[in-house]
């Protein structure tokens, strides 16, 4: 009877101790735990006091997701990302970890902040639209007051740089309207001179062989005058008889004239016996 009341006692005995132990075993890794983020928050903030932002972001963005509920390292995040020139980075952390601001003071601080990484960015419109939600929490900062009206002040001065940039552009697109105008302009010009030196060509070309047709023309006038002239001598010539024929008509000829002088001759003689016979 005792041996069973001592063993029960040994095993709860037994039970407490391991649960003792267990809790131990957590407690040690809770602190070891805690201690880890604690070791990795102070690494952050040594790199961020070295200047070695992008080190110190890393260590800060381990650190917050190892951290506890309610933990807020977003600040000390946002800051290294600014500092290390990451402005989108920034940007990112500011309007995440705007929910957890709950003071009016800590919202302005995070809304001032996220439009200082938008003007870095360029994107002045959207630093307005963050300096004015800082002013309504906190109407009195005088900072983010300047901020404001440096924002706008960019944005007129980019909206009269677009300005001028189009004037300059359109200025630019007349130039080379009246350009290709004048080129234009040159071209036909250029082709109606040209037509114009072909078509005076062409007259003197006309011309020419006009001239050199009227040459021509007078050529064969002077040729058909000369050939006439041939042609008449080829005419004489064929008109002349053939040389028995002349011959014939040359022994008709003389023999006509010897009759005629030997009617010429008994004529005489018979006018001599005449006066002869006749009684003086």
């Amino acid at each position: 009877m005792v041996g069973k009341i001592f063993g029960k006692v040994e095993q709860k005995v037994g039970i407490e101790m391991k649960t003792v132990a267990v809790l131990a075993v957590l407690f040690v890794v809770s602190n070891v735990y805690a201690q880890d983020w604690r070791d990795t928050l102070e690494l952050a903030r040594t790199a961020y006091k070295s200047k070695d932002y992008d080190k110190a972001l890393g260590f800060y963005e381990k650190a917050q997701s190892a951290a506890p509920d309610g933990v807020d390292l977003s600040d000390e995040m946002g800051q290294s990302a600014y500092k290390a020139k990451r402005y989108n980075v920034a940007e990112k952390i500011y309007q995440q970890n705007q929910g957890n601001k709950a003071s009016s003071k800590a919202q302005a601080d995070n809304y001032h902040n996220l439009g200082n990484a938008r003007m870095r960015q360029e994107d002045y419109e959207g630093a307005v639209e963050a300096y004015k939600d800082a002013l309504r929490r906190n109407p009195k900062d005088e900072k983010t007051r300047y901020n404001l009206s440096e924002a706008k002040r960019k944005i007129k001065k980019k909206e009269e740089e677009e300005k001028k940039q189009n004037q300059n552009q359109q200025k630019q697109n007349g130039n080379n309207g009246n350009q290709s105008q004048n080129q234009n302009g040159n071209n036909q010009q250029q082709q109606q001179g040209n037509n114009s030196q072909g078509n005076n060509g062409q007259k003197k070309n006309q011309q020419g062989n006009k001239g050199q047709g009227q040459q021509s023309q007078g050529n064969q006038r002077q040729r058909k005058g000369q050939g006439g002239g041939k042609s008449g001598e080829r005419r004489d010539g064929k008109g002349q008889l053939s040389n028995k024929t002349a011959d014939r008509m040359l022994d008709d000829l003389m023999k006509r004239e010897a009759e005629t002088q030997r009617r010429m001759a008994g004529y005489g003689s018979g006018s001599s016996k005449s006066k002869s016979g006749k009684d003086w």
